[in-house]
């Protein structure tokens, strides 16, 4: 556990760590680099962006848990030891800020739009989160749950229709995977008993928005390796593509919201809930607007991963299906399949104060990035770190529980952590037990599956699964 923190020349710092003095300060280490690209050039020569999470990993191991460094016009401290990184995130200040995609940025600031939740910062953001919070992550959630499961139920038969011979493989998981996501977001909305209905009387608007959604990852993800300011000041294609699909989802999701937004009086629904709050209705649509975005591809692609490793481990599906009243075993297999594959390898914020953690000075506003992907697969903490092993989650398997939790974060930690942690606990687990009752899950990719980066941790090549039914 992290103790509080001690003010000290100005300074805040771990009370259980060595204390330092500004004169006894530690040089946080660098690698070489060229003026004005930094080490960017080192980056290219190892897989280029795809391959941040590996080139940030290989720096840690030579380097150590935190070094700085510049790749192209980004300064950055890279941090890996969960202790530094639980003090940055008590550091954080009362109003965290992170890092925004370039992209959205850019389309928000050309087209006026004012956006949800994720992209507020200061008493707004404040206020607004207090009340999320209240929805999303107190309290009894069992409706949460009630609406994934009618949500999941879509998914099932989904899989058991899509149609494919017994020697290939189901041809348009990813697609699948995201409508399934959007299902789930649109039965938080109206709830369970309303799902049904809502699902049939916006069929096609539905169909539509998840297309869009999924148009949406695909057009940012182009943009990773070019300014978006030059791609929009150059008119080239790939911001057009990517300013028309934001367009699109963005008045499609806006559409779909606000037709719903009286459609239901179902107590136990997200809508149900910011309307007895009397929160304004522009800003239910805008908060709405954005999870619905944002809840795509993330849980879309960890399910795909959880899958993916089921696929490579039968005994387990055996062992899951076996027990399917085993609710610490379908956890721990989602934690497990998070810690190998997180969805975002990298966290950040911005520090509103100078900081020194361990003897480290960390400036006031620097970019702070948090290497989930190193930590989760440190041998420190996990033995055998490669390996998909999710009894090592049991508290009594030998393990350090406390130390390999503080190594996985995947949804943040503190007053800025994923709002939708919940959701996405509760929607992934239930999906993976529900699957595994109605499928054995089948693996016919050839050779491994790589993670590589395109905005989030997705698979180098696409995911070959059959779903025979038991």
């Amino acid at each position: 556990m992290i103790r509080k923190f001690k003010f000290k020349h100005g300074f805040r710092q771990l009370s259980h760590l060595p204390r330092k003095s500004l004169h006894e300060s530690k040089e946080i280490p660098s690698p070489k680099g060229l003026p004005l690209v930094g080490t960017t050039l080192s980056l290219i020569a190892a897989g280029s962006a795809p391959k941040l999470h590996q080139y940030i990993d290989s720096r840690h191991k030579e380097l150590g848990p935190i070094f700085r460094d510049k790749i192209g016009p980004v300064s950055a401290i890279f941090i890996s030891d969960p202790d530094y990184m639980r003090a940055v995130f008590n550091n954080e200040g009362k109003h965290p800020t992170h890092v925004l995609p370039e992209p959205w940025i850019v389309y928000n600031k050309i087209h006026g739009c004012t956006r949800g939740l994720f992209f507020m910062n200061g008493e707004e953001w404040l206020e607004t989160r207090k009340k999320m919070n209240r929805f999303l992550l107190k309290g009894d959630l069992k409706w949460l749950e009630n609406a994934a499961k009618t949500a999941t139920d879509y998914l099932i038969e989904n899989i058991s229709n899509t149609t494919y011979t017994e020697t290939s493989y189901i041809p348009n998981l990813e697609s699948i995977l995201y409508k399934w996501s959007l299902d789930v977001m649109v039965a938080i909305l109206v709830g369970a008993k309303n799902f049904d209905r809502i699902q049939k009387s916006h069929h096609n608007d539905l169909e539509h928005l998840a297309k869009t959604v999924h148009l949406i990852f695909h057009t940012t993800s182009k943009l990773q390796l070019i300014p978006a300011n030059l791609a929009h000041h150059l008119g080239l294609s790939r911001w057009k593509m990517f300013e028309d699909s934001v367009t699109t989802a963005l008045n499609t999701a806006k559409n779909f919201v606000t037709q719903i937004l009286h459609e239901t009086a179902e107590e136990d629904c997200l809508i149900s809930k910011m309307l007895q709050e009397n929160l304004q209705e522009d800003l239910i649509i805008r908060i709405i607007t954005d999870l619905v975005l944002a809840a795509g591809d993330t849980t879309a692609y960890s399910m795909e991963w959880i899958l993916y490793l089921m696929s490579k481990h039968p005994k387990i599906q055996t062992q899951l299906y076996n027990d399917p009243s085993n609710t610490i075993l379908a956890k721990n297999i989602v934690r497990e399949s998070l810690r190998l594959y997180p969805v975002a390898p990298f966290l950040t914020r911005f520090l509103p104060e100078d900081t020194n953690i361990d003897g480290y000075k960390i400036p006031k506003n620097s970019l702070v990035i948090l290497s989930i992907y190193t930590s989760g697969r440190d041998p420190k903490y996990f033995e055998n770190p490669a390996e998909f092993q999710p009894d090592r989650w049991l508290r009594n398997h030998g393990g350090n529980f406390k130390q390999m939790i503080q190594a996985t974060m995947p949804f943040a930690i503190g007053a800025r952590s994923c709002i939708g942690r919940k959701i996405a606990e509760i929607q992934l687990q239930l999906a993976l037990n529900e699957i595994i009752r109605k499928f054995n899950i089948i693996s016919k990719n050839e050779g491994d599956v790589e993670m590589i980066l395109k905005m989030v941790a997705v698979p180098s090549k696409p995911v070959k699964l059959q779903f025979r039914e038991r």
